[in-house]
C-alpha cells in the first residue's frame, strides 16, 4: 500500500511539473528588440482621442490574456519610462520622430531607445495596435524586431466570414461632403473635418432609381436588402408581391449570427426590409410580426430607434454596437448586421442643414466602432452607402451649398468598401441591387435576387 501510495505520488508531482512546464510556456512573453514584452509601459495621451485609449487599452487586454502580463498604462504628462508602447500622438519625443505620409487606412510604427511608437489617424490607430500586436508581440514570434526607421502598414485583411452594412438613409454625395461646409462643434465628435468613408481603400457609386422611378426607402432598403428591383412600398417583395430573401435570411441560413440596427424605429422601411415582407410599408402590425418571425426563425437582433444627439446617449449608441458586436462574434461562423443611420434623410426632407450634419457626425462615430472591430477581426468585410439621395443637395454658382427639394432624388450615391472583395466596388458605377449579389457571392451564394438584368460585380469582374 506504501508503494502504490509513493508512486501515485511520485505521478502527481510529475503532472504537476508538466502542467507547469506547459504554463510557463504557454505565457512566456515575448522580446521585443531585446526587451520582454513584460518590461514595457503603454502610454498615450488622456486628454486626446478616445481612439487611443481604446488601441492602449486592447494592446493591455491581449498581452494579459496571451502572456498573463497586464502593462500598466500612463498618461503622457508622466515621467517617461525606459521602454514604452507610444500610442497616437503624444508629448514623447519618440512620437515627434514618427512622422510619415500615412494615406487613408495606412499606419507607422516606429523603434526608438528602447522604445515603440504607434500612430494612424482617428480609428486607424485600431489597425496599428492590431498589426503591433499580431506581427511583434504574438505568441508565434517570440523574438522580434521593429524598425528603427519609420515603417509604414496597411491593415491586416483575411477571407471575409463577418459583413458588416451600413446605411446613411438619404445620403448623396454632398450630404457626405458636409464637414467641408459645416464648423464641427458637435459635443459627441471627436474633431473630424470630414466624412469617415473617405479613408476606405475603395469607392463606387450606385443608381438608385426602383421600378417607380425614383426610389423609396421600402423599394431602396429591398434593393440592398433583397438584390431585386421592386416598387415603391414593397417591403422584402418583388413587384409580384413574392417573398424576397434578403441577406439578413440568407446568413441565417448559412448558420451565420444576424443583426439589424438602426436609430429608426424598427418598422421603420430600412430595418424593416432586412427583417421583414410586407406589402406596403405603412402595415405596421403584419410588419412587426414578420420581424418576431424572423426573430424566431434565425435568432436575429433587432436594436432600433436610437435617435439621440449628445455625449451621454451617443455612449448608449456605441455601447449598443460594442454589446451587439459582441454577441455576434461569439459565433464561428460569422455574422451578418445592418446598421442604419435614419435621420440624414429625416432633416434632409425638412432641408436642415445643422440636423443633416448632427445625422452624419453621429454616423461617423458608429462607422469608427465598426472599423475599430473590423480592424481588430481581419475576417470582415465592411461597406457604406445609401438606399437613395434626399434633397437635391449640391453648391450653388456661389459656391453655397443648398438645399434644391424636399424629397428624394434619382441622384447617384457613393459607396465605401474595405475587407476582401471590396476592391471589386473600386471605380465602378452599379445598380444598388449589386450591393447585394455582391455581399452574397462573398457568403458563397451566386445566384442571390435578381440576376436576370444585371450582371453581378463578382462574376463581372474575375
Amino acid at each position: 500500500m506504501k508503494k502504490i501510495s509513493l508512486f501515485l505520488a511520485i505521478l502527481i508531482i510529475l503532472s504537476v511539473a508538466t502542467s507547469l512546464t506547459s504554463c510557463n510556456d504557454l505565457w512566456t512573453p515575448p522580446t521585443i528588440n531585446g526587451v520582454s514584452l513584460e518590461n514595457f509601459t503603454i502610454v498615450y495621451d488622456f486628454e486626446g482621442l478616445d481612439y487611443n485609449k481604446r488601441a492602449a487599452e486592447y494592446i493591455q487586454n491581449m498581452s494579459n490574456q496571451r502572456y498573463g502580463v497586464k502593462l500598466e498604462i500612463l498618461d503622457d504628462s508622466s515621467a517617461q519610462g525606459e521602454h514604452e508602447i507610444v500610442v497616437g500622438e503624444t508629448s514623447r519625443p519618440i512620437s515627434e520622430k514618427l512622422e510619415a505620409e500615412c494615406k487613408g487606412f495606412e499606419f507607422a510604427i516606429l523603434a526608438n531607445e528602447g522604445s515603440v511608437a504607434l500612430e494612424g489617424d482617428y480609428f486607424v490607430i485600431a489597425a496599428a495596435a492590431y498589426f503591433f500586436m499580431e506581427t511583434y508581440a504574438s505568441s508565434e514570434a517570440q523574438v522580434s524586431t521593429v524598425p528603427e526607421t519609420v515603417s509604414v502598414h496597411e491593415p491586416i485583411v483575411k477571407e471575409a466570414k463577418n459583413f458588416i452594412l451600413l446605411i446613411g438613409d438619404g445620403m448623396g454625395v454632398y450630404q457626405t461632403k458636409l464637414f467641408e461646409y459645416m464648423e464641427n462643434n458637435v459635443e459627441y465628435s471627436d474633431g473630424e473635418d470630414f466624412f469617415y468613408g473617405y479613408l476606405f481603400p475603395y469607392m463606387g457609386s450606385s443608381r438608385t432609381d426602383s421600378l417607380s422611378g425614383t426610389t423609396d426607402s421600402a423599394a431602396g432598403g429591398t434593393a440592398l436588402a433583397c438584390g431585386i428591383k421592386t416598387i415603391n412600398g414593397y417591403i422584402g417583395r418583388d413587384e409580384n408581391l413574392d417573398d424576397v430573401k434578403s441577406l439578413t435570411e440568407l446568413a441565417g441560413e448559412r448558420g451565420k449570427a444576424t443583426a439589424v440596427m438602426s436609430t429608426e424605429v424598427k418598422n421603420g422601411a430600412t430595418p424593416a426590409s432586412f427583417s421583414a415582407h410586407a406589402d406596403e410599408r405603412g402595415e405596421t402590425s403584419h410588419i412587426l410580426n414578420s420581424i418576431y418571425a424572423t426573430q424566431n426563425k434565425y435568432g436575429t437582433i433587432i436594436e432600433c430607434g436610437y435617435n439621440y444627439y449628445n455625449t451621454k446617449y451617443m455612449g448608449i449608441i456605441e455601447g449598443k454596437v460594442e454589446d451587439t458586436l459582441s454577441k455576434l462574434s461569439q459565433d464561428k461562423d460569422g455574422f451578418f448586421v445592418m446598421y442604419e443611420e435614419a435621420y440624414i434623410d429625416k432633416n434632409c426632407h425638412d432641408n436642415n442643414m445643422e440636423g443633416t450634419f448632427n445625422a452624419l457626425v453621429r454616423f461617423n462615430q458608429v462607422i469608427a466602432r465598426f472599423m475599430e472591430f473590423a480592424f481588430y477581426n481581419p475576417e470582415t468585410f465592411v461597406l457604406i452607402t445609401a438606399d437613395h439621395e434626399t434633397g437635391m443637395l449640391y453648391p450653388d454658382e456661389d459656391g453655397t451649398l443648398a438645399y434644391h427639394y424636399d424629397d428624394h432624388s434619382s441622384a447617384d450615391v457613393l459607396i465605401f468598401a474595405y475587407g476582401q472583395g471590396a476592391e471589386l466596388f473600386d471605380g465602378q458605377n452599379v445598380e444598388n441591387i449589386q450591393i447585394a449579389h455582391t455581399i452574397a457571392a462573398l457568403m458563397g451564394e451566386d445566384n442571390f435576387g435578381d440576376q436576370s438584368k444585371y450582371q453581378s460585380l463578382t462574376k463581372g469582374n474575375k
